[in-house]
Order: structure tokens, then C-alpha cells, then sequence
């Protein structure tokens, strides 16, 4: 067999997939603050707070305690009987897994939640300044202390049905030497 050749590019790929209806389950128990603090930097969760304005965070409904699951199998259900709740999981739920695909992506990095911010680009008619745009999600991953500038990472997140998944493409430095 030949020699393989190193991929020419320092470029690294993380992806992840997550349940939304169990993001849904945690968001309807008393853990619902600490999961979404411990998610969530700072800066995201006036974002996520407009949405989740109208989730009564408590316990679980009794339809789902009995079960003794999150109702991943009913999430039609879920999302038609809750949707202002199911729009909320299924944005935590994608922030999570864009969360976790650029941490695998930055495998030179060890990374927590909180050091990865998935802010919207800025689109030409949306003021520059702005980094909660309406453009596709971006993830600017903050320098290490003592380091330069924060870098941005591109990010796709996608929902269908019950999963939220997410792709990212970062650089990698450790390829290049820099």
C-alpha cells in the first residue's frame, strides 16, 4: 500500500448530535437553571432567556415521570402541546451540540462551554457591530488567558424532528507550527 499523504490543510472537524426532548426533560425540572448556566456563557443567555420568557421551569408533568422518560418518542407531541418550551430545548439543544463539535474541533485546546460562544454573523443590512445577527451561527472561541485575539470557528447547526446536530471547522494551529 501506498504511503498516506497528511491532509494538507490544519483544519480540524468536531461534530455532535442531542436529544432534544431531553433538553426539554431538564429544562422542566429544579436542575433547569444550573444546566442552562452551566451551557450558556454570559453573554448567550439573554437570548435564550427571550425565549424561554414563557417555559414555566418546574417538575416534570406527571405524563412524564410515570413513563419514567423524557418523552423522546412523543415529541411531536411535545412540540404541539408546548411549543414556546420545544422552541427553547431545541435552541439549547443546538447550542449544546455547536457547543461540543467545536470543542472536538479544537482538540489542541481544552475547552469548556463557557470559553465557546456561538454568536450570529453579522449580514450586510444588520449593523457589524451587532454579534447577535441574523446571519449563520458563528463560534468565537475566547483566547486562552494571556493570549491575543478571541478566533472564530465556523459552525452549522441543524434540527430535524427530536435531534439537534451540529458540524464545526476550525483551525488548527498545531499543524502549522504557529
Amino acid at each position: 500500500m501506498k504511503p498516506l499523504r497528511a491532509f494538507p490543510l490544519p483544519l480540524n472537524v468536531g461534530t455532535d448530535i442531542c436529544q432534544i426532548s431531553r433538553v426539554y426533560g431538564i429544562l422542566k425540572t429544579p436542575r433547569a437553571t444550573r444546566f442552562v448556566n452551566r451551557i450558556l456563557a454570559h453573554e448567550e443567555r439573554p437570548r435564550f432567556g427571550a425565549l424561554a420568557s414563557a417555559l414555566p421551569l418546574m417538575p416534570k408533568p406527571e405524563s412524564l415521570r410515570a413513563r419514567g422518560d423524557d418523552g423522546g418518542h412523543h415529541h411531536e407531541a411535545l412540540s404541539a402541546r408546548d411549543p414556546d418550551g420545544w422552541k427553547a430545548a431545541a435552541f439549547l439543544a443546538g447550542r449544546f451540540a455547536a457547543k461540543e463539535a467545536a470543542i472536538k474541533a479544537h482538540t489542541h485546546r481544552q475547552l469548556t462551554f463557557h470559553d465557546v460562544v456561538i454568536e450570529r454573523r453579522a449580514v450586510a443590512a444588520v449593523a457589524r457591530t451587532e454579534t447577535l445577527g441574523s446571519g449563520p451561527p458563528v463560534a468565537r472561541i475566547r483566547a486562552a488567558d494571556g493570549a491575543g485575539e478571541d478566533e472564530s470557528a465556523m459552525v452549522s447547526i441543524s434540527h430535524d424532528g427530536d435531534y439537534a446536530t451540529a458540524v464545526c471547522l476550525a483551525h488548527d494551529p498545531s499543524v502549522t507550527g504557529e
